[in-house]
């Protein structure tokens, strides 16, 4: 079920944002995968959101934002509820270059922490009270003030996490650690920690084995190979290490995993 705070078409609102809102979904939400035409933020304000994009669960807290360009998959689910503030662009171009400067700028998938500006969504929630010609040029002003902060930030930040997990799924069937990892993309293990759970949700092992339970999941549903080939491709001891790591991670077997899933 969803509740709404707060929402506004195009015909509100100056290009290239077609559409705002401010609301609340209940506990259980889902939303199978699906993509869009346009650009999409998602801004979480309270609660948890777990974004599934690409194999991998990006779980978003508050002041934590994805920006999802057209095209790209992915699904929704919150199992306490959440609240958020949503923008979707216009599909095609506009006279301010906005959108021109996301498709060169965010050309991926990318999940952003912007606790330090979650004071504007309040600022957005007094000017619609109040939807005059200003309060909607000044709503567009703090609109675009958030998609430039989120350009700036992924300049530097884009390419290391692109880096970290092409890394990560390289190195899949090893026993990765925190300090090879950090060696090989050249931080110390105290700022891979921190980045990881800003760009992530979760500790670096956390990643590393969300990675490692989504290839798994793959090669059972989508291979021919047998539950001891895919224990040695993901580098575990052996067939009963996998499946005491796979039940620990899914809640079942990996041969329970496979019937259910060939339903």
């Amino acid at each position: 079920m969803m509740t709404v705070l707060r929402f506004f078409q195009n015909n509100r609102l100056v290009a290239p944002y077609n559409h705002l809102n401010l609301l609340s979904r209940d506990k259980d939400y889902f939303l199978a995968e699906h993509d869009h035409p346009f650009y999409q933020l998602i801004w979480v304000t309270k609660g948890t959101l777990h974004v599934f994009h690409n194999g991998t669960e990006h779980r978003l807290k508050r002041g934590q934002l994805c920006i999802i360009p057209p095209g790209e998959l992915h699904s929704l689910a919150s199992e306490g509820g959440y609240e958020q503030l949503g923008i979707d662009l216009n599909q095609t171009c506009d006279e301010r270059g906005i959108v021109s400067m996301l498709e060169k700028q965010v050309k991926h998938f990318v999940v952003l922490d912007r606790s330090d500006m979650l004071s504007v969504i309040v600022e957005v929630d007094e000017m619609v009270d109040h939807f005059t010609i200003l309060a909607k040029l000044q709503i567009a002003r703090l609109l675009d003030s958030i998609l430039l902060s989120c350009v700036q930030m992924l300049d530097s930040d884009t390419s290391f996490r692109s880096q970290m997990l092409i890394l990560m799924n390289m190195r899949l069937s090893e026993n990765l650690t925190l300090n090879e990892l950090s060696e090989q993309l050249s931080v110390s293990t105290s700022t891979l920690k921190r980045i990881t759970n800003r760009e992530f949700g979760c500790s670096v092992i956390g990643l590393f084995h969300q990675l490692k339970i989504n290839k798994a999941c793959s090669l059972i549903i989508n291979s021919k190979l047998s539950m001891t080939q895919i224990a040695e491709t993901l580098g575990f001891f052996d067939q009963a290490h996998f499946s005491r790591f796979f039940k620990q991670k899914m809640k079942m077997t990996p041969v329970q995993f496979k019937k259910t899933n060939a339903l």
